[in-house]
């Protein structure tokens, strides 16, 4: 190709792949993701949470839970609230050679996955906690120690995360 301006032959070797990511989400840009679909290949990167199935993450008390099944059931949370575009990657999961899983797993819900879903359901935290599961949170009763939810039946009549939403919709 010439260029316009320069006037000089520009090319690109043969050999080469330009590979571009796209966050089919974010609606703002629906006109360019138009255009680009008409001039473009575009193949599907999904969340593969097979990825993480060796990948059991332990505390101290020694209870687990497998990545690859809590990816599962977040992503189905996410899409029956929006939509197959929300998914969370299994990216965050990945790479965690010399970390301790239990704080990295800590680190990445609080740095990414909890920040990501504030931002898909902004302005309404009951979804965020419908999507973690009422499991997640350590409910903190009026003297700021943890509350035994499966105790304290008064403390957890007055819960209203998770557990009153799902109540709510009726799920």
């Amino acid at each position: 190709v010439e260029l316009p301006y320069s006037r000089r032959n520009f090319g690109v070797p043969p050999n080469l792949y330009l590979i571009g990511t796209m966050n089919t989400a974010d609606r703002s840009v629906e006109a360019l993701d138009t255009a680009l679909r008409r001039r473009f290949d575009f193949v599907e990167c999904p969340s593969k949470p097979v990825l993480l199935s060796d990948m059991v993450v332990r505390n101290t008390e020694g209870v687990g839970v497998q990545l690859d099944k809590l990816l599962t059931v977040i992503n189905a949370r996410i899409e029956m609230l929006l939509d197959r575009d929300h998914h969370i990657g299994h990216s965050y999961f990945m790479n965690w050679k010399d970390a301790d899983p239990e704080t990295k797993l800590r680190q990445v819900f609080k740095n990414n996955i909890i920040p990501l879903l504030q931002e898909y359901f902004y302005g309404d935290p009951l979804k965020v906690g419908l999507v973690l599961g009422d499991t997640f949170v350590k409910l903190i009763g009026k003297k700021g120690e943890a509350v035994d939810m499966q105790t304290d039946k008064k403390e957890e009549e007055k819960v209203e995360f998770a557990t009153a939403y799902r109540k709510q919709l009726d799920l």
